[in-house]
């Protein structure tokens, strides 16, 4: 156990081209694992209202305040684990895992700090359900990515995801952009549980992020985009008034999991 101050940064622990909070908070810490994956991320603007319903006090749904993801307030995020160790350096349940995580900005009204609340995802590893935020469900998850390019060019990245929940809900996911040189950032960020709101992790990351749509900054290097979520317990989120902030493609997204 080591005591250490940080600093929080928002959203999933990404660099945002953003202001990070000036809350520096303590804690004592435990590895628990640590993963290198590869990420991406959809930030939509989702009804309010119906959103605070799925985040339990003393948290409240909290739009991002500004940066590339300004007023999202919702994140789709698909996550490609190629490598997971446990706290020992070995492989965690298998070594491999893909999810999707929906997750949502918010404010801890008892300490004021700018979090990340894991509302519900989708597991293809049986081993990860209900997983550590206690709301994961089983499901088929299927991705196809492919990268086009020659010599010297940043070429053009093309990502399918395909998931099946075994208990019900559907998400499908097509991408096709022309890539750029990533942002890379190191930064750290706690993760709540909307099923238990006591119940945090804290994030310790190194990533590369290249942010291929923003609407509030005025980037678009997205070629096709199409995302389906049929998923019965947030139909009333994405109902046909959902809007698109951005999307991120993170190639790199290395990470060490914490316990306070």
């Amino acid at each position: 156990m080591q005591k250490r101050c940080i600093l929080v940064l928002f959203l999933l622990g990404i660099s945002l081209i953003g202001k990070p909070s000036l809350t520096q908070p303590c804690w004592a810490e435990t590895l628990v694992q640590s993963t290198a994956e590869t990420r991406l991320m959809v930030a939509l603007r989702v009804g309010q209202a119906e959103l605070q319903k799925l985040v339990p006090t003393p948290l409240h749904v909290t739009p991002v305040p500004g940066g590339p993801f300004k007023e999202a307030n919702f994140f789709v995020v698909f996550i490609d684990a190629f490598l997971v160790h446990d706290a020992q350096g070995k492989p965690d349940m298998g070594g491999i895992l893909r999810l999707v995580v929906f997750a949502v900005p918010a404010k801890h009204s008892q300490t004021g700090e700018m979090v990340t609340v894991v509302i519900s995802g989708f597991s293809a590893s049986p081993d990860y359900v209900p997983g550590a935020y206690k709301n994961y469900v089983p499901a088929t998850i299927r991705r196809e990515q492919t990268h086009k390019g020659a010599n010297l060019e940043a070429g053009v990245g093309i990502d399918f995801w395909e998931v099946q929940g075994t208990r019900g809900g559907i998400i499908e996911l097509r991408l096709q952009y022309q890539r750029a040189l990533p942002s890379r950032a190191k930064a750290e960020q706690k993760i709540y549980s909307a099923v238990e709101p006591s119940f945090f992790r804290i994030y310790r990351l190194d990533t590369a992020t290249d942010m291929v749509k923003s609407i509030p900054a005025g980037i678009d290097r997205v070629q096709n985009y199409q995302l389906r979520v049929a998923v019965p317990e947030l139909s009333k989120l994405f109902d046909g008034t959902e809007q698109l902030v951005g999307i991120s493609v993170i190639p790199m997204y290395l990470r060490q999991v914490f316990l306070p």
